[in-house]
């Protein structure tokens, strides 16, 4: 028998919006950098919201909750400014628009993965990386509480360790989420890697946005990337300084501790990751030093990339 070894942790600051109607699908495909089309009743995927010149205007996860009925979850700080821009473009189509504030989203991560349904809660596995789990939609806390007690030993993880734990297992993908990791009105998709995680479809048809990024795309007009890095002691805030030989390169965005028990006893044991975006000719001259202990330093603390497989072959500088 398999060890019950699952997670289930609370995701604050969320902000959901209802979009649903006959013309749902038409609706949002024509605005959003996903194709909506595509995606099953019951799955989700990442999308975006763009500015007409291509950068992130806000990034979403997307939720099929019925064949014309999507979920659409957002940084809270940003739900706001998504829903009054979603009725701007709706002008006079046959689409409801509504902010859900019960709605509540949870974390399921580690094993046995559960069913696909269960009373109460909505299953949605994370498509962007498998160690990301699934995402569980709930409005009432009793019924996450019986799903807990089914799934996962009848535990509801602290927030602090338990989403620690699920952002280290982001970042070590590489996977981007949230207004950090892309900077509102200055990320871009396919610096992000987000054209890989199924947040772009260049075959769909005209979006906001959807020009330059098909151009940069088919011209090959990538010139940085955002990758993983591992630093030899304690999580990095926000903006913390990356340095190679000495010489400044970036700043670091999300980051995790990578073993918070013992970094409470033991600053030595400590090690943490974080995301930052690094220009490609910086990454490609990084990888050359095969790692070489003290070049690469993150507030002065030695540090190594850790890109995943699904990032390479890294596109050559231009």
């Amino acid at each position: 028998m398999t060890e019950n070894t699952a997670m289930i942790a609370s995701y604050p600051n969320t902000g959901f919006i209802t979009v649903r109607g006959d013309e749902s699908v038409d609706f949002l495909q024509s605005i959003l950098t996903a194709n909506v089309e595509t995606l099953a009743v019951g799955d989700c995927r990442p999308g975006a919201l763009l500015t007409p010149q291509g950068r992130i205007l806000i990034d979403m996860m997307i939720y099929r909750s019925a064949p014309d009925s999507y979920i659409l979850r957002t940084d809270s700080a940003r739900s706001d400014d998504l829903f009054n821009r979603l009725r701007r473009y709706r002008l006079r189509r046959p689409v409801v628009l509504a902010r859900d504030p019960e709605l509540r989203l949870a974390l399921f991560f580690g094993s046995p993965t559960p069913a696909d349904r269960a009373p109460g809660v909505d299953i949605y596995s994370d498509p962007r990386d498998p160690s990301l789990g699934a995402h569980l939609l709930f409005s009432d806390d009793a019924m996450l509480t019986t799903f807990a007690a089914d799934h996962a030993r009848g535990k509801i993880d602290g927030v602090e360790d338990a989403l620690n734990s699920w952002h280290g297992r982001r970042i070590a993908a590489g996977v981007p989420e949230g207004p950090v990791d892309l900077t509102p009105e200055r990320a871009l998709m396919l610096e992000a890697g987000l054209d890989r995680l199924g947040a772009v479809d260049f075959d769909k048809g005209c979006y906001i946005g959807q020009e330059v990024t098909a151009r940069t795309h088919y011209r090959g007009l990538i010139k940085r990337r955002l990758v993983p890095l591992m630093i030899d002691g304690a999580a990095p805030e926000t903006g913390s300084v990356i340095t190679f030989d000495g010489t400044e390169i970036g700043h670091s965005k999300t980051s995790a501790i990578l073993n918070p028990s013992s970094a409470e006893t033991d600053s030595d044991t400590a090690s943490a990751l974080c995301l930052a975006l690094l220009k490609l000719t910086d990454i490609h001259r990084i990888e050359k030093t095969n790692d070489k202990a003290g070049v690469l330093a993150v507030n002065g603390v030695p540090s190594r990339l850790v890109i995943p497989e699904w990032m390479r072959p890294l596109p050559e500088p231009k």
